[in-house]
């Protein structure tokens, strides 16, 4: 069957007391004044030290606007500041909303949850056979990220894969016209009854709206170090999918969320299936639903969603006991990159960690206790790798921390193992180890750990546990999409045939040949791989 079009295949602050300029390594008393104060205190001087152009900031109590902070500027050229009304891409955000209307469709009988996606258009939007790895893959695997290996036993963050329900909207809706129907859904089903007049499917095309408004989004300028390289592939982006890709406001996140506290668009108990955390077979709870992962704070449920695009990132965190939602939009990307929140632990974010904080622990965090250092740890080694600043404070800090509290150590903590394993301190060995073999007890696979893993022994001359970290990826079934294991194919395809072990080399270059040819990557890897294979050529 030829497919009829080609999908868009995607692969996917700082609390009180952080110093742009040193080190904390002392209790930090807090700020004095109001959650607000204290809010809007540590949200500027996250944005300042992690270079963000500007930032719209929101609480959301009651489902009005209780709070709005605008800082930096919308447009560097043109100068023009931050306003309460602008309009910004939210990536990921939109899982939410594909989770919802999808929740639509089961609570009305029109599609359930537990349906196969082969049950609806699959070939025709334009997905191959090759990525499923099982045809028993059903809608919740794919909206809860365990559709890969066998499905509903790992959760590993792929937002692409969100798009393969994209036939379900499809199908439910009638719509066949390229791309509209999760769209039109979205409109008919969201965006109108809750007359979020500036939430867009794709990039604003409404002639009457000011283009001011449109929020100007930026790359990093690696000869500055400053996020200031204006993103021009934004205005492309007009294609509303599953995944990514909506535009809206403050005020219109305020709608959405004020219509989930008040069962407006699904029923309560639809939300509670959506929002509780998925549990695999072997009895494994994972940090996602289906659209929001979740997670206790403080013994309250806490809902939410990141959104990293190329050249942005945006938050959304529910506290439904309380009516209360923190809505966080950057114009460019590090209040996403540098906290690894795709593993789904939002206590890894300084923004979030902030407002967790102040408006709902009520300062109860210790200002030198983990929860609120760690994320700057992470804000550390987020500098030095970016922007060249503040070496060895990331490594400083953490062993301060290993000191204080030496048992969070010993935990699984995938964001905790992957800054350890990143940067490979040897003063913290021992705890490193520890933690791997923590990760490794927990029976996760996380393909970007196990290869940060085995780069770690690599680096600290274990060659033969970093080989066997290898081998779990390139070894492993139906991941094929997932680049670490790709990555791992090829160095052990180089390996092989440099010990002169010509058949395993040969076997693990052509998986990797194979997997890319599943995300249609061309000929020409597999053109160099096959070069690599002859006799005589070297494999370096």
């Amino acid at each position: 069957m030829t497919s009829r079009r080609t999908f868009l295949k995607q692969s996917s602050l700082i609390t009180t007391g952080l110093l742009t300029t040193g080190l904390i390594t002392e209790s930090i008393p807090a700020i004095a004044g109001s959650p607000s104060d204290q809010l809007r205190s540590d949200l500027k001087q996250a944005m300042q030290t992690l270079r963000i152009p500007g930032m719209l900031a929101a609480v959301v109590k009651d489902g009005h606007l209780s709070y709005v902070q605008c800082e930096g500027l919308a447009d560097l050229d043109r100068k023009v500041p931050m306003r309460q009304d602008m309009i910004f891409p939210v990536a990921s955000l939109t899982k939410t909303f594909a989770a919802v209307v999808m929740a639509q469709y089961h609570q009305e009988g029109k599609a359930s949850l537990d349906d196969y996606i082969l049950d609806y258009p699959f070939l025709s939007v334009g997905f191959t056979p090759e990525r499923l790895p099982s045809p028993d893959v059903r809608i919740w695997h794919a909206l809860s990220h365990t559709s890969e290996g066998v499905p509903g036993t790992e959760y590993i963050y792929n937002g692409g894969r969100y798009n393969f329900v994209y036939g379900v909207y499809e199908q439910v809706s009638g719509n066949t016209t390229h791309y509209e129907a999760f769209a039109e859904e979205m409109k008919k089903r969201v965006i109108t009854p809750l007359e979020m007049q500036h939430t867009y499917p794709g990039y604003p095309k409404d002639k009457a709206l000011d283009p001011s408004r449109i929020i100007t989004t930026y790359k990093l300028d690696k000869a500055t170090g400053n996020f200031s390289i204006p993103d021009k592939n934004q205005a492309t982006q007009t294609i509303l999918y599953p995944s990514t890709n909506l535009f809206t406001s403050l005020e219109d996140l305020a709608k959405y969320t004020n219509a989930l506290d008040n069962n407006l668009l699904i029923s309560k108990d639809t939300y509670t299936r959506i929002t509780t955390p998925t549990v695999t077979p072997q009895g494994k709870t994972h940090p996602y639903g289906i659209g929001w992962a979740t997670q206790l704070f403080e013994d309250q449920q806490i809902h939410w969603h990141y959104g990293y695009g190329d050249s942005f990132a945006a938050l959304i965190v529910r506290v439904p006991s309380q009516r209360l939602t923190f809505i966080l939009f950057c114009n460019a990307v590090p209040a996403s990159e540098a906290f690894r929140l795709g593993y789904g632990n939002l206590m890894n974010s300084p923004f979030a960690v902030s407002f967790l904080n102040h408006f709902v622990a009520r300062n109860k965090l210790k200002a030198d206790g983990f929860d609120l250092l760690f994320p700057q740890a992470m804000t550390l080694h987020y500098q030095e790798q970016t922007f060249g600043t503040h070496k060895g404070e990331a490594k400083t800090l953490l062993r301060n921390l290993a000191a204080k509290e030496p048992q969070r150590f010993k935990q699984p903590d995938n964001t905790l193992l992957w800054l350890m394993t990143s940067l490979a301190d040897q003063e913290l060995s021992e705890l490193t180890e520890k933690a791997i073999e923590a990760y490794r007890n927990s029976g996760q696979f996380q393909p970007d750990l196990h290869r940060e893993i085995a780069g770690y022994y690599q680096q600290i001359g274990k060659e033969e546990e970093s080989r066997s970290w290898y081998h779990l990826l390139a070894d492993s079934t139906g991941f094929e999409e997932q680049g670490p294991v790709r990555d791992a194919c090829t160095f052990l395809g180089k390996y092989y045939l440099s010990v002169g072990q010509a058949a395993q080399g040969r076997k693990y270059l052509w998986k990797e040949v194979l997997a890319n040819r599943i995300m249609n990557n061309g000929t020409d890897d597999a053109a160099d791989k096959i070069a690599l294979m002859k006799p005589g050529k070297p494999s370096a």
